[in-house]
């Protein structure tokens, strides 16, 4: 059985290696139909089992890439096995790329004021040839006023970094009206691009330790999220567990 798709608590993911991912949205882009591309890591698991709305707009997603070693573990605990951590901060660089090279427009949407300017001062120094034709931070008043800067930018794809569930429910709630093909949540993306927070040392990040290392960078705000979110999801996973709940996969 090839598990090219995971099913843990009634979300699906995409189980892929980033080449694969990548084709699979590059082939996204050349449909006429709009699509979504979200990450599924821990937190979002442990979120989507409280939060009806949120589970259902992960199931419909185009693509939902697996990020991190909660998915990972969780993934063998039930039996399967994650084919590579597809997590955003490495992957979207990688996508990014690739879109240059096909000379797509992309819009950065998200964080704190002048964080998504910076992140794409970077990346701009990083990949010459990207087009990015708009930034915003994700602090705005009004959904109608950012929809039409974005249509108006001529962007082919939309990075939104405003955490989650906040980033998939607005996508999800104005997809209608934005007009770029390719919409992504990105998280906290922009964070890591713009240099506002340092990434994990790399010895840390071979060891799935990062989650350690954003504890250490902002303890008030990620201990509840690693730790005590954590602690709660674990537990559910010992439920689902000794109650025979198998890994559906296809």
């Amino acid at each position: 059985m090839s598990q090219s798709e995971l099913k843990i608590f009634d979300v699906q993911y995409n189980n892929v290696e980033k080449r694969i991912a990548l084709d699979r949205i590059m082939d996204l882009m050349s449909y006429r139909k709009k699509a979504n591309v979200f990450f599924l890591n821990a937190n979002c698991l442990y979120i989507s089992q409280r939060d009806k709305e949120y589970k259902n707009i992960l199931n419909n997603a185009d693509l939902l890439l697996p990020d991190g070693i909660g998915i990972k573990l969780t993934t063998i605990i039930f039996g399967g096995r994650m084919r590579e951590d597809c997590n955003g901060t490495d992957f979207c660089p990688l996508l990014m790329q690739e879109m240059a090279d096909k000379e797509y427009k992309m819009y950065f949407l998200g964080a704190r004021e002048g964080v998504a300017e910076k992140a794409a001062e970077n990346v701009r120094k990083q990949i010459p040839r990207i087009q990015i034709v708009g930034t915003n931070s994700g602090y705005f008043d009004n959904d109608e006023e950012m929809i039409k800067r974005i249509n108006e930018s001529g962007a082919n794809i939309l990075f939104v970094a405003m955490g989650v569930p906040l980033q998939e429910k607005w996508i999800a709630r104005n997809r209608e009206k934005l007009n770029p093909r390719l919409c992504l949540g990105v998280g906290a993306l922009f964070d890591y691009l713009s240099g506002r927070i340092p990434r994990a040392p790399k010895f840390m990040r071979a060891m799935h330790l990062e989650w350690l290392w954003r504890i250490f960078i902002e303890p008030k705000r990620m201990f509840k999220r690693y730790i005590i979110d954590g602690a709660k999801l674990g537990w559910i996973v010992f439920k689902y567990k000794i109650n025979g709940v198998k890994l559906q996969n296809k």
